[in-house]
Formats: structure tokens, C-alpha cells, sequence
């Protein structure tokens, strides 16, 4: 375990799933921090807390289900937080959904609840968290995007990839706007990384994958190690950016 980051408290959204926020929770806990688990599914939430605080026996791991869109749930969980162990100085928003389909018959409400999810939710979770970053003069936010950003939704994820362009541009906003005050927000351009939605998917992903230059799906904890690295000091220098983690899998189209 390292010790980069003890004293810190990291909060990761979607964190209970077997995908990259439950890698990134774990890696930033091993990295010494104390790790705030949160996620939809209450249940899942509190098996993976308690798999991590088992794991993790040298830092404390807490855990809260949390619904990204619940801005009531959201200020309650942060305020338990900050009155538990202190106020959250690193942010991942991993929670993500991607309803798949083609932009002339897609269903409005899909629509609405991806944006919802992917980027609306974002923008309030960097709202809620920046005011005590600020005012200690530290904090990194790290927002988990997808290079179908740049790539476009392929004609069947147009609605994921406009809310990852959107956070995107709003990660370069926050970082100009907080960068004063000693808070970095970077983004972390994900390709095709291993997780139930991509196992489900797989038929259909797997060719791609195989085009990539390393011709094969990302793990998670490849994922996390980029996450950990821009959430510690030893990135200090880096912000406002996006860091490609897609194994060159952008390079194909």
C-alpha cells in the first residue's frame, strides 16, 4: 500500500459494479486514502463496502447508495461525509448509464435520463464538492469520459457520447475556474474497458476491440492507475486535460 495519498477522502461514484469506479475505489484506497463508496444499488453498495474495508484493513472505507440525480440525497451524503471523516478532496465521477440506439428513433426519456446521468449529475456533484476544496486549497476531480466523445456515438450511442463531450468541456471549465485556488479537474477518455455493460454487449464490441492497437478490451485497474495518478501530487501540474486511456483504440475509428 502506498502512502500518496493518506489524508485525503476520495468519493467514487458507481463504485459497486465489477467496472472501473469498484477498480478505482479500490486503487485510491491502497494508495492510502479513505474511500467513500457510492452507487445506485444499496445492496451492492454495502457488499462491495464491506469486501473493501475487509481488503482494505488499513484505511477506513465508508459507503452510502447514493442516486447521482438526487441533489437532496447528494448535499445529505456529503454533509455525513464531511461530519464523519472530513470533506471529500478527491472526486471520480464514474456513474454513467449508455442506453443504446440511433438519434432519429431514439425515446425522449432516454434521452433525458442519459444527460441526466452523464452530465447534469456531474456538473452538481463538482458544484457540491467545490466549495471546501476551495477553501482547504487542494482537490482533484477526476471525471471518467469515453472517446466516443470524439468519435461520435456510432450510430447507436449518439445521446452517451454528446453528455462525454459535454463533461468534457465542463472539466476544462471547472479546472479554469478553480485552478486558483490550488483544484484540479482532469478527464480520463476511456475506450472499451471490461464491465458487465461491455460483457452484455460483447458480440457486438469485440470486433472493435480487436482493431485497437493492443487488440484487446482495457481492465478496470488500467482505468484506476490513470485515476490514481491524477488524484495525487505527482500529477500537480496537470489540469483542464483529458488523458486518452483507450489502448489506441481511438486511432481506429
Amino acid at each position: 500500500m502506498s502512502a500518496s495519498l493518506a489524508g485525503r477522502v476520495a468519493l467514487v461514484t458507481g463504485a459497486a459494479g465489477a467496472g472501473i469506479g469498484k477498480a478505482c475505489a479500490r486503487r485510491l484506497g491502497r494508495d492510502g486514502a479513505t474511500v467513500v463508496v457510492t452507487d445506485v444499488h444499496e445492496a451492492r453498495t454495502d457488499a462491495t463496502t464491506r469486501e473493501l474495508a475487509t481488503e482494505l484493513a488499513s484505511t477506513r472505507v465508508l459507503g452510502f447508495s447514493l442516486d447521482v440525480t438526487d441533489r437532496a440525497r447528494v448535499d445529505a451524503v456529503l454533509t455525513e461525509i464531511a461530519d464523519s471523516v472530513g470533506p471529500v478532496d478527491i472526486l471520480v465521477n464514474n456513474a454513467a448509464i449508455n442506453v443504446l440506439g440511433p438519434v432519429a428513433t431514439y425515446d425522449p426519456g432516454d434521452w433525458d435520463h442519459v444527460l441526466e446521468v452523464d452530465l447534469t449529475a456531474c456538473w452538481y456533484l463538482m458544484r457540491a464538492v467545490l466549495p471546501a476544496m476551495t477553501a482547504a486549497g487542494r482537490g482533484s476531480i477526476v471525471n471518467i469520459s469515453s472517446v466516443a466523445s470524439a468519435l461520435g456515438g456510432g450510430g447507436t450511442e449518439g445521446p452517451y457520447a454528446a453528455a462525454k463531450a459535454g463533461l468534457e468541456s465542463l472539466t476544462r471549465t471547472v479546472a479554469v475556474e478553480a485552478g486558483p485556488h490550488g483544484v484540479r479537474a482532469n478527464a480520463v477518455a476511456v475506450g472499451i474497458v471490461r464491465s458487465k455493460f461491455v460483457e452484455k454487449h460483447a458480440e457486438q464490441l469485440a470486433p472493435s476491440a480487436a482493431r485497437g492497437p493492443l487488440r484487446r478490451m482495457g481492465e478496470p485497474e488500467e482505468i484506476a492507475a490513470v485515476v490514481a495518478w491524477l488524484a495525487s501530487d505527482e500529477s500537480s501540474f496537470v489540469t483542464g486535460e483529458t488523458i486518452n486511456a483507450s489502448g489506441g483504440w481511438h486511432l481506429s475509428g
